[in-house]
């Protein structure tokens, strides 16, 4: 998960991949838009999407770990 969000670093938030995603789209035509661009793109959508998913998972144990602790309270 610490390796994901390093490399999340570096390509920015996710908005401003969708916006990164968009210009390129909006640019040029889809004939012009090279392959290892695309490519490029999916890779950081991927890892945004990774980071994402191990942020909620992070945030789903922490809930139930709360909870459980909550539970031997009562």
């Amino acid at each position: 998960a610490l390796d994901l969000q390093s490399k999340a670093l570096n390509y920015g938030s996710h908005h401003e991949l969708l916006e990164l995603v968009e210009s390129k789209l909006v640019e040029s035509n889809i004939d012009n838009v090279s392959v290892d661009s695309l490519v490029q793109l999916e890779e950081h959508l991927e890892t945004a999407l990774s980071v994402t998913r191990a942020k909620k998972t992070e945030l789903m144990l922490k809930l139930v770990e709360t909870l459980k602790a909550k539970e031997k309270l009562l």
